[in-house]
């Protein structure tokens, strides 16, 4: 599974005028992509799901085959995604608390103790994550688990992307 060429390909869906209201937007759009570039994972491709012994947390994107070894159906995963999107038209107030959920899922994403490949994709619209919260962002996550990835996605004359 490429998420370059996943990530690479919702920004060329961003610049051909697809727009990103909600959270929900970003997964679904993010699904189509993964399938698009990775057939292979049809049947295996969950959003918003349970993810095997992690104590019903659900993660936004999963990637993994489905297991009935717990009480509910849940997946064992092989790669795992976090959503989060600091949206246009948002208040100040509400990006703030997008800015806390998103370093809880930093949290929520270690707290998952599969060692599979852990991934936190961010739409920032509006330039919310300016130098000071990327780097509070950015420590927090390597005193945590350096292994997550982020993927930001932003926006200046067009959509564009950068891993922080």
């Amino acid at each position: 599974m490429n998420i370059k060429l996943t990530v690479e390909d919702l920004i060329n869906y961003l610049n051909s005028g697809f727009e990103i209201i909600m959270e929900s937007d970003l997964v679904s759009l993010l699904f189509h992509c993964f399938l698009t570039n990775n057939s292979e994972v049809i049947n295996k491709i969950h959003s918003e799901t349970r993810v095997l012994n992690s104590d019903g947390l659900h993660i936004d994107l999963v990637i993994g085959e489905i297991t009935l070894e717990s009480k509910r159906p849940s997946v064992i995963p092989e790669l795992l995604i976090e959503c989060k999107i600091f949206g246009n038209g948002f208040t100040n107030s509400q990006l703030s608390k997008r800015f806390t959920y998103l370093k809880e899922d930093i949290s929520k994403l270690n707290e998952i103790r599969h060692e599979v490949p852990k991934y936190l994709i961010v739409y920032d619209y509006c330039d919310y994550l300016n130098d000071l919260r990327r780097t509070e962002l950015l420590q927090l996550k390597n005193n945590i688990n350096k292994d997550i990835s982020i993927f930001l996605i932003y926006k200046k004359d067009k959509f564009n992307y950068k891993i922080l």
